[in-house]
């Protein structure tokens, strides 16, 4: 559970709401927190009229959706592209908010489906919300990781008149490793919570 001094520590250090339109963030925390604050940011942005995807690899779609419903997050706005399930290979939710993808999990589908879902959402605000990147180098050559950071750069870059967010977050104590540096050179902010 959230508690209070989370989110409002979480809100009031982002200002999420002044950050411009198709600005990418890199946020870095420490793993105790991890879930906590994503979860205290995709509250914020819903609340704040954004329509969004939220791209699981450390927990599966129903873990995330009881945490967001539990602290009052209207999911309707929301997707959960559930990584997490297909690198573990368990089955998949079937929720119609749930975003499936194969266990080979494979970058082009991720990004394809992710791409999809943004087209469908009816709302100019909208967002992508990636719960660790440095999971995917678990179970993916960091090349893919790479491949697939720099597409959602360019993807959020062209989305001209949306006010498309795209949040990366890191773990603190990974932050030092090279590839995150790298990616870290192509965000508008970078956050240390």
């Amino acid at each position: 559970m959230i508690d209070e001094k989370t989110m409002n520590g979480a809100s009031e250090g982002l200002f999420l709401s002044k950050i411009q339109k198709g600005a990418i963030i890199m946020m870095e925390h420490s793993a105790d927190s991890y879930f906590h604050t994503n979860a205290a940011i995709i509250k914020q942005l819903v609340d704040d009229g954004y329509q969004g995807i939220y791209v699981s690899f450390q927990r599966p779609f129903n873990n995330v959706v009881h945490e967001f419903e539990s602290i009052g997050i209207n999911i309707d706005n929301l997707r959960v592209i559930d990584a997490a399930s297909a690198f573990t290979d368990e089955k998949q939710s079937n929720h119609p908010y749930c975003v499936s993808i194969s266990k080979e999990l494979k970058i082009d589908d991720l990004v394809r489906s992710m791409y999809t879902v943004l087209s469908a959402f009816e709302s100019e605000k909208q967002f992508v919300f990636i719960d660790s990147l440095t999971t995917i180098t678990l179970y993916k050559p960091l090349s893919e990781t790479m491949r697939f950071s720099e597409f959602l750069v360019r993807t959020i870059r062209k989305k001209d008149g949306k006010q498309l967010k795209l949040i990366f977050n890191v773990a603190s104590d990974l932050s030092q490793k090279k590839f995150i540096q790298d990616i870290a050179f192509r965000v508008d902010h970078v956050v240390k919570i």
